[in-house]
């Protein structure tokens, strides 16, 4: 794999060369930061942090899980016929892989691909964005954590404070927070339909969209007015039978 050169490096050769052919007169103060400290190679693939192969606590708890695995069930080993050479060369599988950093993962990850599974439409519920209060922490010792509105990130965050401070299993925190959940959201809708009910009393009317009411009334007319036409060919039709009728018997 190819391998850029380091553009830093590059600039101290570059200084350094036109010094040597006396193009410049005075060694800037970065050069001595630069000879003493060279920059790295790369910033994307130079961190050594992340190489953790047979580092971690399962690989040294179980040293045989490190191993690669040569011979038993998980290894294939190709035999050829006698007097057959191989075409593939051994180095074509020693590529050299490039070092990414790990991913980042956060238990909140899984509690929140739960949720949303078992309840899809929460997640194009609308949202307040509006800030009431000029506090951004928030306590999640309850449903609502200090917030006016609860929604499907509340419940995350709940559950897993309860499996973080109150000891509860994974399931068991999952169903005290949806209960919880379930109960707001019924009390909501039923906030909702009494606030109906009141402003219907009071003499409040619904507003329908100017749009919708002019279409509706278009869709009615036309409705009626094909109604009134075809009743009308109906009619000719039924004259002109009739005509037709007595046409045929008075020829007789």
């Amino acid at each position: 794999m190819y391998k850029k050169p380091s553009a830093p490096r590059g600039i101290k050769q570059a200084y350094e060369q036109l010094l040597s052919i006396k193009m410049r007169g005075v060694v800037p103060p970065w050069l001595h930061a630069m000879r003493s400290v060279p920059p790295a190679d790369s910033l994307v693939r130079e961190p050594s942090m992340f190489a953790t192969h047979g580092k971690t606590k399962f690989e040294l708890d179980n040293p045989q899980s490190s191993q690669p695995i040569t011979s038993g069930k998980g290894f294939l080993k190709r035999t050829l016929p006698k007097g057959c050479v191989s075409l593939h060369h051994k180095k074509i599988y020693m590529r050299v892989k490039c070092n990414r950093p790990p991913r980042i993962e956060f238990p909140e990850d899984k509690l929140r691909k739960e949720f949303y599974k078992n309840h899809p439409f929460e997640a194009s519920r609308p949202r307040t964005m509006i800030e009431t209060g000029r506090h951004t922490t928030q306590k999640w010792d309850t449903l609502s954590g200090g917030t006016s509105q609860v929604t499907g990130e509340s419940v995350i965050r709940y559950q897993h404070y309860l499996m973080q401070t109150k000891g509860l299993s994974k399931q068991d925190a999952y169903t005290q927070a949806t209960d919880e959940f379930y109960a707001f959201r019924a009390q909501e809708d039923m906030e909702a339909k009494v606030a109906q009910e009141e402003a219907h009393h009071y003499g409040a009317r619904s507003m329908k969209k100017p749009f919708s009411a002019y279409q509706l009334f278009r869709e009615d007319k036309m409705i009626r007015f094909s109604g009134e036409l075809f009743k009308s060919r109906q009619g000719v039709g039924q004259m002109r039978d009739g005509l037709s009728e007595k046409t045929y018997t008075s020829a007789e």
